[in-house]
């Protein structure tokens, strides 16, 4: 039995539904009866793997096509076929609550595509959903944990004092900061899952020996195969985006002249009087997989590089290292006896 690989589900997640396509969305492709295409089944049952949302009525999505036309609830609003939210921001029409939940949804995603994760706790659909979305187009910068009863039993596990209006994004906070190096972030997920989770519920509704492992072989197949876990989208938006930035940046600081970009492949190189600096970015979740990546690439560089002035290495990522890195930066500086250091930039920020 092939073993299934979230990286691939989300990759296929975001291909179909890059923010591009959610910002021309139809009602009828958000949320329909009968069509596994739509957003909404994306993200409840084609992602399931990635973190289950079942067991709650469709109302989560903010909007849905009810089955049964005549089967009106009480507590929302109902039109010809649809139902929607009973409150005064959804409004009293179907195409008033879909604009509103768009609107919302739009920025759920904008949110978590920079990190700013705080802002998502007063986003205006409902819990599952909004932080469901959310970890989607995260960069896996959230742990795809959603039922609160757990995230409760993994903060006080972390020595959090949770109070019944404790923000979700306090708690997603406190589980990245504690996140292995070594681990993805669906093997955390499945490690806290087994520790702190509904055995008779797995929140993925999946067998986790099938996912997140792999065991040693004797042989390795010489045939053409399709490895998952480049993630297209992200690398791409989120690997311009870091270098952009970092070159307005860098450029305010050094001059323009003095900054280039892509030279013999080098992502950003700045060059000043008694040395140049080596920038290499990258897009993955954490410094220390960024780290990882970067740095023999950067040191192939910096090597075929015939300049005689000292030469500075910086690996750049999105997001500042969390315990686990720092771990893991100390004991690479210290044992390679290799100086490099690890920037981080704020795509949340406009300016600086």
């Amino acid at each position: 039995m092939n073993s299934i690989v979230p990286e691939q589900i989300l990759e296929e997640f975001l291909n179909r539904w890059p923010i591009e396509a959610v910002k021309e969305i139809t009602l009828e492709e958000y949320v329909d009866t009968g069509n596994p295409d739509t957003f909404c089944q994306w993200v409840e049952t084609k992602t399931k793997i990635l973190g289950s949302i079942k067991g709650y009525p469709s109302i989560k999505f903010g909007i849905y096509k009810r089955k049964s036309p005549d089967s009106k609830p009480g507590k929302y609003i109902n039109g010809e076929i649809y139902s929607w939210v009973n409150s005064e921001e959804f409004g009293e029409t179907r195409s008033q609550a879909f604009n509103y939940v768009k609107s919302e949804l739009i920025k759920t995603i904008q949110y978590a595509d920079t990190g700013d994760f705080e802002k998502i706790d007063h986003i205006n659909l409902h819990n599952l959903f909004k932080w469901k979305v959310a970890y989607l187009y995260s960069n896996e910068r959230l742990v795809p944990i959603f039922k609160k009863a757990v995230l409760v039993k993994i903060a006080k596990h972390y020595g959090l004092k949770v109070k019944k209006n404790t923000p979700v994004s306090e708690i997603q906070n406190l589980m990245m900061m504690h996140k292995p190096s070594g681990l993805t972030v669906n093997q955390f997920m499945i490690e806290l899952f087994n520790k702190f989770g509904n055995k008779k519920e797995s929140d993925g509704n999946v067998n986790h020996n099938r996912i997140g492992r792999r065991s040693g072989t004797s042989s390795v197949s010489t045939a053409s195969q399709r490895r998952s876990g480049t993630k297209s989208y992200i690398t791409n938006q989120k690997h311009a985006k870091l270098q952009n930035k970092l070159k307005a940046l860098l450029i305010k600081k050094y001059g323009e002249t003095n900054v280039t970009l892509e030279e013999n492949f080098v992502d950003i190189k700045v060059i000043q009087p008694e040395c140049i600096d080596f920038y290499e970015v990258k897009s993955d979740s954490y410094a220390s997989d960024c780290i990882k990546k970067a740095l023999g690439q950067i040191l192939l560089y910096v090597v075929r590089d015939e300049d005689h002035r000292t030469k500075n290495i910086y690996v750049v990522g999105q997001y500042p290292p969390n315990k686990s890195d720092k771990n893991f930066i100390s004991f690479v500086k210290e044992n390679l006896n290799l100086k490099f250091d690890y920037m981080n930039i704020d795509l949340s920020k406009s300016g600086e």
